[in-house]
């Protein structure tokens, strides 16, 4: 192995190096973001069930249509008052 083998060798050791560190950077940073969407989650269901919403009935079509329902009725009765 000449000189040159053995710079080009470790310029690739620092650059392997430095996208380690990178991803592990990365690796932390999706688990603190994961770990506030998990709080988040919990607040939000603990959220619903004060309010006396079923949390797991959210994202049903009926849930959807309701509050389409909801969203144009208050529409109308805005345009009514102008």
């Amino acid at each position: 192995m000449n000189d040159r083998d053995k710079q080009r060798l470790d310029e690739l050791e620092v650059k392997t190096a430095y996208i380690l560190a990178r991803q592990d950077e990365q690796d932390a940073r999706m688990n603190r973001i994961l770990a506030r969407l998990a709080y988040v989650e919990a607040r939000q269901y603990r959220i619903l069930k004060e309010l006396g919403i079923e949390p797991d009935k959210l994202d049903t079509p009926q849930a959807a249509e309701a509050d389409a329902k909801a969203i144009n009725l208050a529409a109308i009765s805005e345009q009514r008052l102008n």
